[in-house]
């Protein structure tokens, strides 16, 4: 799968662009079981036409440029959006830079200019609450009658549903933020990780005979604060573990402290400082709390490990 750093790269990496595509385009954040169906949807078409399939993405998310204030944050680093694609079959992934100024660009301009020009699609697959352009003036509607004036074939995803409500990202953020990770892993068609490189800490965990690999996550979207079931994937091997997300407020005042997430692996004993890992959240176990003291931590700590060693033998 190639990955093209916007337009531009793209014009000058294939001589001017595609002849022909099927495309998509979205923020996809996640990834969700929604967004999987429309790309199997991108996919299976363009292996009828036998030509390209194509993703046309952007990056930041553009709410973090046009509401900055809400806060949103992507749930995967673009990695794991990449690998998705490529693992269902993309082609190409167009990776716009998402800036105020590209924002200001109209739906028509949009389209005749970034798509149609460097595109050239036979079909247009979108998601049905799609919408784009500056004041989001491009609606359905309006796409609608793009395509049936530039013979594009339009192809409209319906809601992706479970359990009576629609599959999105912000439904997945809200889960995480719960612990609700059953219905995370339903939402998702897999389950939730954060992944980042392992960083020296304060080696507590260490001293208390429970180390720790400190991870520094790749994306700013934190889930719920506390104690969960996971696997740490090092080295193409998951090993069970478990990690607390928090500030430490055993050892720590500061309710402002940076957030912290630590995962303990069970039987592993390897220097990993510096390696990326994935930490896979299976269960959430409890809330960060403040304990009395070292002895008090230990003993929930090792109640903890006891609890997730159950949970690895029923599952």
């Amino acid at each position: 799968m190639q990955v093209f750093n916007g337009v531009l790269e793209l014009i000058k990496r294939l001589n001017g662009g595609y002849s022909s595509s099927v495309v998509t385009i979205g923020n996809f954040d996640g990834v969700h079981r929604g967004h999987q169906r429309l790309v199997e949807t991108v996919v299976m078409e363009s292996r009828m036409l036998n030509v390209p399939s194509v993703v046309y993405t952007f990056h930041p998310h553009p709410v973090r440029i046009l509401h900055p204030e809400r806060q949103t944050f992507r749930l995967f680093d673009l990695l794991d959006q990449q690998e998705q694609f490529a693992k269902a079959g993309i082609d190409a992934v167009v990776l716009e830079n998402f800036t105020t100024d590209f924002a200001k660009v109209s739906a028509q301009q949009f389209l005749e200019d970034y798509i149609l020009q460097f595109l050239n699609p036979k079909t247009l697959v979108v998601g049905h609450d799609f919408s784009f352009g500056a004041n989001r003036d491009g609606d359905l509607h309006f796409l609608e009658k793009f395509c049936s004036t530039h013979n594009i074939k339009l192809v409209i995803i319906p809601p992706f549903q479970l359990d009576g409500k629609v599959v999105s990202s912000s439904k997945i953020r809200e889960e995480l933020k719960t612990g609700e990770l059953d219905n995370v892993m339903k939402l998702l068609g897999r389950p939730y990780y954060l992944r980042g490189h392992v960083e020296k800490g304060f080696q507590r965990g260490r001293t208390i005979g429970v180390p720790t690999a400190n991870i520094h996550p790749d994306v700013e979207f934190i889930p719920r604060q506390g104690v969960y079931v996971t696997q740490t994937k090092f080295a193409g091997v998951m090993h069970p573990s478990i990690t607390n997300i928090g500030i430490n407020p055993t050892f720590t005042e500061d309710k402002k402290s940076a957030i912290k997430i630590e995962s303990h692996i069970f039987n592993f004993d390897a220097q990993i400082y510096g390696a990326e890992v994935e930490v896979y959240l299976l269960k959430f176990l409890r809330d960060e709390k403040k304990f009395s003291g070292i002895e008090e931590l230990k003993a929930q700590i090792q109640k903890d490990i006891l609890e997730a060693k159950e949970y690895f033998e029923n599952h």
